[in-house]
């Protein structure tokens, strides 16, 4: 067998079709090919062939799992979540997962200090809550523990802020106790909750 052309690909010029007895065989990036030193005319046989395969496979679901990763902050947890649902090889998705903690593409404290952040601007959640959301995206207790602390939002703080943005609303200044439990929701604590309504005289 003999690669009969590599031509670059119009909608990805970063991946090129390689023709094998003048037949579409398989792709690859621009780096895998430099890394397998391919050029046209070059002879190879069917083991050969199937490992460029391989390769070529391998390589997609990389830059899949790249795309995917890149659209927003992700956890390690949600990344083998994710090459799970795609019926990943486990062994290379492993391979992949510590591909991408090297490169920073993943990076689990930088995760749960941006969901951290962002729960806080647009909730008011409790630390008991952003505790129970973190470890469910699979995030260890240390760095919980960590990113809270930098947090620097106390839940008296957090509890103050929500009652005061949600405390006007009818269906709460109308109904303590179907307030209190939406602040329960929350992972607020009863006697918290109750000790910070009565300051608010809302109770």
């Amino acid at each position: 067998m003999k690669i009969t052309s590599i031509k670059q690909q119009v909608k990805n010029p970063e991946r090129v079709s390689v023709h094998v007895d003048n037949k579409y065989s398989f792709s690859l990036s621009l780096d895998e090919l430099v890394a397998q030193k391919l050029k046209s005319g070059l002879e190879i046989d069917k083991p050969r062939l199937t490992d460029l395969k391989k390769i070529s496979d391998e390589g997609k679901i990389r830059m899949k799992a790249l795309s995917w990763v890149l659209l927003r902050q992700h956890s390690t947890k949600e990344l083998r979540d994710y090459l799970r649902r795609k019926k990943v090889d486990s062994e290379l998705g492993e391979v992949i997962i510590s591909d991408f903690l090297k490169r920073s593409y993943i990076d689990d404290y930088s995760f749960a200090k941006h969901w951290v952040e962002g729960r806080r601007s647009s909730r008011s959640s409790s630390q008991r809550k952003l505790q129970l959301e973190l470890r469910q995206k699979g995030i260890n207790a240390e760095i919980i523990k960590q990113v809270l602390e930098d947090g620097s939002v106390s839940d008296a703080a957090a509890l103050v802020e929500l009652i005061a943005k949600k405390g006007q609303l009818p269906r709460y200044r109308d109904d303590p106790q179907k307030f209190m439990r939406y602040l329960a929701g929350k992972g607020f604590s009863y006697d918290d909750i109750k000790s910070a309504l009565e300051a608010q005289k809302i109770s």
